[in-house]
């Protein structure tokens, strides 16, 4: 009796760190997307201007599509037994993305403005080539932070508004400090610091994922064991009888 209450606590408190996790990786996403986008702005400007057709336009309405299709993405691999590392090799794609922009954004740029478009559809299209992958990556956590929160149905209101209201108020930080401090600094160390610990954070979500497999997989060959033992005693058994 007392091995089960132990055993139930500590359950209850792998749980409770476990959700704490989830919304932090949550939290961590919502601030990176801000931050891009706030960045972006910067990005786009030497090339196209920073008129409010490009900042609103574009950069807002690139911004907007690929959080929907993240939303998308993430609620369907939400849905599958490798959720887990799936959102961690999003989060590894995301931060290989952002180590690599800066050394793609120039010959981006000057091919999009070479071939002719005006202000308005270049920058549309500029904003959609370099940021539209990684903010659908990192769109995918929100759906998946909410489901892996969720065990009862009466729990998924709560659950999704707490994701949304932490992730929202993260982006929110992410947004003032971009704006007020890491314009300041260099765009391409800002990016590029980003990326890394996003390939971190992707990485320690993969290791995870791998560790939690092998554990189940060592489980379910003990139990099989142990009937397999239990098996061939009641066999003997029965035929000793």
């Amino acid at each position: 009796m007392g091995q089960q209450s132990s055993k139930k606590a500590e359950c209850v408190k792998g749980g409770k760190g476990r959700g704490v996790a989830i919304v932090l990786i949550a939290c961590v996403c919502g601030w990176f997307v801000m931050e891009l986008e706030i960045l972006g702005v910067r990005v786009l400007a030497p090339y196209f201007g920073s008129a409010v057709y490009v900042v609103t336009g574009s950069v807002i309405g690139v911004f907007l599509l690929s959080i929907s299709a993240g939303y998308m993405l993430g609620g369907w691999l939400s849905r599958r037994a490798n959720s887990q590392r799936a959102l961690g090799m999003n989060l590894m794609a995301a931060g290989a993305w952002l180590c690599a922009m800066p050394f793609f954004v120039e010959p981006v740029c000057d091919g999009i403005f070479n071939a002719g478009l005006d202000e308005k559809w270049g920058s549309l299209l500029a904003a959609l080539a370099l940021f539209g992958a990684p903010t659908v990556l990192l769109s995918t956590v929100t759906p998946t932070a909410v489901r892996w929160l969720t065990r009862r149905a009466s729990d998924s209101g709560l659950n999704a508004g707490l994701v949304l209201a932490l992730s929202t108020m993260a982006s929110f930080a992410g947004c003032v400090v971009t704006a007020f401090y890491l314009v300041l600094l260099s765009i391409r160390l800002t990016i590029c610091s980003s990326g890394v610990v996003l390939v971190a954070l992707g990485g320690i979500i993969v290791l995870q994922a791998a560790l939690h497999r092998r554990r189940s997989s060592s489980s379910r060959a003990e139990g099989k064991t142990a009937e397999q033992i239990l098996e061939s005693r009641n066999g003997s058994g029965q035929e000793k009888v």
